[in-house]
Order: C-alpha cells, then sequence, then structure tokens
C-alpha cells in the first residue's frame, strides 16, 4: 500500500455529480460520517467533460488521503471514469474508492476495466468509508472493512446495508430553492417493496441477498423498505424549516409508503402529528407512490398535509402492460387514484413505458389511445431502459436483444417496427417531447405554482395554477399527436434512409410547435413576484421562470452518431481537396450542399444512407498516437469524416443541432465508439492529450448502439452527464 495517505492528515474528498440547485444526499451522508468520525470531507462537483483537469488539479492540491467518487447510475460513470483515469496518471498515488448504485452491480467489471480504481464500496456506504478512511490512513489491510469489494475479495458483511441511515446529510451552505424558496431533498427509506423486473433497486435488493448471506442474518429473504423512525425524519424536517427556512420538501425515496392504503394512512398521520409537536407550519411537499396506496382517506391526508405533486408508480395504462412490466393492480383502479389526487388540487405525474420486450406495436398502440383519458395529468412516455443486474437484463442477453455496455445499455425488440418506433421516440424526446428538456419543466411549472399559491407568495392564484392545467392538456393533446405520428412512421413502407428522414422533419416540428407552451407557462411564472435568490447579483425580474430550466442541461452531453447521413438537415463537413479522392471513390453519392431547414410535411431528399456492412473490418482502433492507419484519439473533425468515409462509404456529417442547451457532442464511428469531444455550437475539441485520453478510455468499454449495424438509418441521440 502506498504510504501517500499516512502523510496528509484526514483529508478526503469526494467527487460526485452534483448539479447547482440540487444536493446529493448519498455523497452528503457519507460527509458527514466522516465528519463525525473526525476527518474532514470535502464535495468536489464534477459536472461536464471541460472541468476535468481542473477537478482532477482540485483534488491532487487538497493532497487527501482518500478520494470518493459516486458511480450512481450509467449516465454519469463516464464522466467520473474519466477524472479517475486522469487523476492516477497525473501523479496521485492515494486509494481511489468507487460507491453507488451502479457500482455496488457492477463492482467486478470495474475493478477488472479500470485499474485506477482500488476498491468499490458496496450499498450504503457511512460505515464503510469510515472504515477505510481509517484502514488507509492507519496503513492497515482493507480485509476488514464491512462492505468492500477489492480485486482480491469482497471483504466482510456491509450491515450498514440493513439499516435505515442514522445520520443526516452535510448539506450545502446555500440550499436549493424553488420559486426562491428553499427547499431540502429528504431520504426517508432505504430499498423497495417491488421487485420489478427491470428496475434497478430491485437488483440492488437482489444482490443484497448475498450481504445477507455473508453476514449470515437469519431472515430468509428482503421484501420492503428500511424506513427510519418517523420521529427522527421530523427532527430532520423541524431542523430545516426552524434555522434554515425550508418551506419546499421532497422525498426522494422510490417507495416510502408501500403498497397498502392503510399502512400508508398510518405513517402519514403519525408523521402529521411528529412534525405538529415540533411546530413546523406550512410546507408544499412532492412525493412518489403506488396507486393502490392512494384511497380517499389517504388521498384527503396529502392534501391537507401540503403535498402538492405525487409521482404515480404506473407504468402502463393497459391490463397487458401491467402484466409484462410485473406491477399489481389493474388500469381503472390506477385512473381512480389519479383522480382522487387530481379532484383536491394535487398534480398527478406518471411515467409510461410505450413498449416492453415481447409487445408489438399493437401494443404500443395500445399504450398511446390510453393517453387520452390521461390528459389533464402530467405524463410522459420513455422507453424502457435496461439496468444492469436485473432479471430483464439477464433475460434480454439470453434471448439476445441486449445491445451495448455502460450507459449504452439497451434492448433490441425483435420486431423491426418497433425498433423503428423506439428510435423515433427517442429521437423526438431528445428533440422535446420529454419534459427534461423543456424551458420551463411543465413538471416544475406545475409544482411551482401549486407551491407559489399554498405558502403565499405575492402574485400567486388558485386561478394561475387551474390556467397552467389547463394549458398543459392541450399541451398534451399535441404531444400525443406527435407520438400517433412516430408510431404510423414506423409501421410505414419507407426505407431506411426515407425514415431517418421523416423523423427529422417531426423532430423539427417538436422543437417549433411545443414552444408556445413553454412560453405561456413561463408568462404565468413570471407574473409572480418571486424572492430574490440569496447573493444574486442582479434582480430576477427578467424571467424568473428560467430557474425551473431542467438542472440537468447545463451539464449535459449530447452523443451524436457521425457514420452516415439521414437527413438534409444535415451539414455535410466540407473535406480538403487532397481527400476528395477519399470521396470520390465511395459507392455512395456524396451531396456538398443541402437544405438547413426539414420541411413538416414532406421527407426531403438529402445524403443516401449507406448501412455498416458489419462484416467488414471494423473501423480502427482508437489509439493515443497516430500510427500509419490507425486513428488518431486526437483527431480533428475532418480526419474522423475521412475515416468514416473509408469505413462505410458515406459522407460524414453532422446531426440535426441539438437542443440549444446542451454545451458538448460526442462524436462516435461507425461501430458505437466515442472517439472525440466536441463543444457546441462552435465544434472545438473538448479536450486535448491526457485529459481526453483519459475520458476515451473511460467510454472504451461501452458502445452506444444506435446505428453500429442496426437496421434503422437515423440519427441517434443519448443524455450523459
Amino acid at each position: 500500500m502506498s504510504s501517500y495517505g499516512s502523510s496528509i492528515g484526514k483529508q478526503v474528498m469526494l467527487v460526485a455529480h452534483e448539479p447547482p440547485g440540487t444536493e446529493h444526499l448519498g455523497v452528503r451522508l457519507l460527509a458527514s460520517a466522516l465528519l463525525q468520525a473526525g476527518f474532514r470531507p470535502s464535495i468536489v462537483p464534477l459536472l461536464a467533460p471541460g472541468e476535468l483537469e481542473a477537478t482532477v488539479a482540485q483534488v491532487i492540491a487538497g493532497r487527501p488521503c482518500l478520494v470518493g467518487v459516486s458511480l450512481s447510475d450509467p449516465l454519469v460513470a463516464p464522466l467520473l471514469l474519466a477524472f479517475v483515469r486522469l487523476l492516477r496518471q497525473q501523479g496521485f498515488a492515494g486509494h481511489i474508492t468507487v460507491g453507488g448504485a451502479l457500482a455496488t452491480l457492477q463492482r467486478k467489471e470495474l475493478l477488472a476495466d479500470h485499474p485506477a480504481i482500488d476498491s468499490v464500496v458496496r450499498h450504503a456506504g457511512e460505515l464503510a468509508i469510515v472504515a477505510l478512511a481509517r484502514a488507509v490512513t492507519a496503513r492497515r489491510t482493507l480485509d476488514n472493512v464491512p462492505g468492500l469489494t477489492t480485486r482480491t475479495s469482497e471483504g466482510a458483511g456491509n450491515p450498514q446495508a440493513f439499516a435505515p441511515p442514522s445520520l443526516r446529510p452535510l448539506r450545502k451552505a446555500e440550499l436549493p430553492t424553488v420559486i426562491g424558496i428553499p427547499k431540502a431533498d429528504i431520504a426517508a427509506s432505504r430499498g423497495c417493496a417491488g421487485q420489478c423486473a427491470y428496475c434497478g433497486v430491485s437488483a440492488l435488493q437482489r444482490d443484497l441477498r448475498a450481504e445477507h448471506r455473508r453476514l449470515r442474518l437469519p431472515l430468509p429473504e428482503l421484501r420492503s423498505n428500511i424506513r427510519r423512525n418517523v420521529d427522527d425524519i421530523a427532527e430532520e424536517v423541524a431542523d430545516l424549516y426552524h434555522r434554515r427556512g425550508v418551506r419546499v420538501g421532497h422525498f426522494v425515496d422510490d417507495n416510502l409508503l408501500g403498497p397498502d392504503a392503510t399502512a400508508a394512512k398510518e405513517w402519514l398521520l403519525s408523521f402529521e402529528r411528529a412534525l405538529l409537536r415540533r411546530r413546523v407550519g406550512k410546507m408544499a411537499w412532492r412525493v412518489m407512490m403506488e396507486p393502490r396506496a392512494i384511497n380517499e382517506d389517504v388521498a384527503d391526508l396529502l392534501a391537507r398535509m401540503g403535498f402538492l405533486s405525487v409521482l404515480v408508480g404506473l407504468e402502463s395504462l393497459t391490463s397487458r402492460g401491467l402484466v409484462a412490466l410485473g406491477r399489481q393492480g389493474a388500469p381503472e383502479a390506477s385512473l381512480l387514484a389519479l383522480r382522487r389526487l387530481a379532484s383536491r388540487g394535487i398534480a398527478p405525474v406518471i411515467n409510461i413505458l410505450a413498449l416492453r420486450p415481447g409487445d408489438s406495436l399493437d401494443d404500443a398502440r395500445a399504450e398511446l389511445a390510453a393517453l387520452d383519458r390521461v390528459d389533464d395529468y402530467a405524463w410522459d412516455v420513455l422507453p424502457l431502459s435496461v439496468w444492469p443486474g436485473t432479471r430483464l437484463a439477464e433475460e434480454l442477453a439470453t434471448r439476445g436483444q441486449l445491445v451495448g455496455r455502460g450507459a449504452g445499455l439497451a434492448w433490441r425488440p425483435s420486431d423491426p417496427r418497433a425498433e423503428r418506433f423506439l428510435f423515433a421516440l427517442d429521437r423526438l424526446r431528445i428533440a422535446g417531447l420529454a419534459w427534461l428538456l423543456r424551458r420551463p419543466n411543465a413538471v416544475e411549472a406545475s409544482f411551482a405554482l401549486r407551491a407559489a399559491d399554498r405558502l403565499g407568495l405575492v402574485g400567486a392564484s388558485r386561478a394561475r395554477v387551474e390556467q397552467a392545467d389547463l394549458w398543459l392538456a392541450r399541451f398534451q393533446q399535441e404531444r400525443r399527436r406527435f407520438l400517433w405520428q412516430a408510431l404510423a412512421l414506423a409501421e410505414s413502407s419507407l426505407g431506411p434512409r426515407e425514415f431517418g428522414q421523416a423523423v427529422e422533419g417531426l423532430a423539427g416540428q417538436v422543437a417549433r410547435e411545443l414552444q408556445p407552451y413553454d412560453q405561456q407557462l413561463a408568462a404565468l411564472l413570471d407574473e409572480m413576484q418571486w424572492p430574490p435568490l440569496e447573493g444574486a447579483t442582479q434582480a430576477p425580474a427578467s424571467n424568473p421562470s428560467h430557474r425551473l430550466a431542467s438542472r440537468w442541461l447545463a451539464g449535459t452531453v449530447f452523443i451524436a452518431m457521425s457514420a452516415s447521413c439521414s437527413s438534409s438537415a444535415l451539414s455535410i463537413h466540407k473535406q480538403p481537396a487532397s481527400d476528395a479522392s477519399v470521396l470520390q471513390d465511395s459507392a455512395t453519392p456524396v451531396q456538398t450542399d443541402v437544405a438547413p431547414v426539414v420541411q413538416a410535411d414532406v421527407a426531403p431528399d438529402g445524403p443516401v444512407f449507406t448501412k455498416l456492412d458489419v462484416s467488414n473490418p471494423r473501423l480502427p482502433d482508437v489509439g493515443a498516437t497516430p500510427s500509419g492507419d490507425a486513428f488518431d484519439a486526437l483527431c480533428d473533425t475532418n480526419a474522423l469524416g475521412r475515416q468514416v468515409a473509408k469505413a462505410t462509404g458515406a459522407a460524414f456529417c453532422d446531426l440535426v443541432p441539438p437542443p440549444a442547451d446542451y454545451g458538448t457532442i460526442v462524436v462516435l464511428d461507425g461501430d458505437g465508439r466515442a472517439v472525440n469531444l466536441l463543444t457546441l455550437p462552435d465544434r472545438q475539441p473538448v479536450l486535448t492529450g491526457s485529459a481526453l485520453q483519459a475520458w476515451l478510455d473511460g467510454v472504451s468499454t461501452m458502445r452506444w448502439p444506435c446505428l453500429a449495424g442496426q437496421e434503422v438509418a437515423f440519427s441517434c441521440g443519448f443524455l450523459l452527464y
């Protein structure tokens, strides 16, 4: 073991993706545990690739005995893995550990693929991080650290995995706000009572059974979430209310109240009484619930306590869909739960998985047909994502329908028409069909208007809430129309090239035609008198609604396939004259000038798509330096274009520009591998030298399978933080 840590005291640095306006509760619980144990924790946010070098320099300058990195999900992993690699390359010799949901589920793969990582903390990390820090500073063996996996063993069991959090997170000096009012996320439990085949939390529950056996605990299996004591939660809320001015609370738990309405009522009553005893006054709350738990009494309690928005775990509006997802209940009962909430002024929010493995387009059609019954509520239609370690991932792999790795893990329908629909859905969501990408986010706007009314902000009123609900219903009808058009395109006889063009045209319509609804919601928000932000250098009178823009967009990376052109809205890179022969030899005619706008109703002419022939040799591997025909990882855009043209017979092109809020684009080769990282809109390298190579190495095991040997000639986009 290196002696680096023993000479530098008790500084521990925790690196995580923590955007402004958020608090990463998992990392902040670790910081609290370290502080209580006598260490000096620092939380270092890393939001975008352009911050890599500065963050590495900051950590090295801090001389920590231990660096902990949060790998909570596949979207944040590439950036943080790049940080780990660059940190080690820049000379850091101390211990690096990673933790979080993704790290727990893929600990063996992470340790095998990333030599810079020394260990992985499994499940809850408060106990493990303190024991690890003590072992590192004392230069002791790590074998007895609870819940720590190394390359040599799984080590001791982690009893903290079966206990509710006993500490409060180390909060930011300046708390996040909603409509200018301090808010706090609250974690009241661990785990989930559900056992859905597709859910990452369910995969963690499965992994906990192995931990259960390691500790030789008597209970045969785990079937419920682990909740904190109600008084403990109320004490935390009271402290935030009286000392920090918090008036907005969000329970971030996956399933805090469980499926039983009687138990949910009892918990809410206990929590209400505990808050009253501590003189906690009026607050605005958000929570996630199962529809089965929402009866009349529970809905009354939620309204009385100030729960203004409830994310209802519905996932499907059809009986067949619920069975396919392994969810209990019936569609009618779920719709009744939504009506109960709405009749009390509570905004229901639902997510619908449009297509499941084994489904046909008839199943997707049934889900879309049912959407007209929920236009009064904020719904979103999502593609089913695949988490590693789930039963779904295992089943898909067995059937040969699992594609990609890491952040690019995805499933491929057996029906080509269903695959086309999923591609179209993904592209339309990127274009702005998803709430996450709207400015302001309609779900956030709805909650903000309700919170303003409940908390008595100047200019707030119930009439504004009702007006927003009316606009939301109209907004939903437009979104539904685009989904039906995507379904029609998927069923059409269009060839791959024409299909890609038509979907790009539809994506352009989404971006243009939904914008007026954003403006209407923003106007409602801006008419209120929002409290000024603490420390702000100017008054918030101009566009305060922009505070409700998605907090993720500033650090989001847009990933785009560069191997082919599927729309005349694309602009082809001008190749140097000396390289003209490369394109002239191609089997695909090259169009050197393309129209800048896709017409709404016509699939325009454009460059011919040439599908990558997977029987041909793959593109040369990415390397750190040029060598012969090898493709340099530090290539410029024209060099990339030449390589893609040689491998695919297609001109290299840029995609239709992603939403304006994106700052970065990842360029992929025809095999779905990242080969460069450019700024938007000027397309300049974000990173160079060792920093770029570290980022490329961080994603080297990943594939984004949008056009890597697939049938759909279509511009592909992913969100990656």
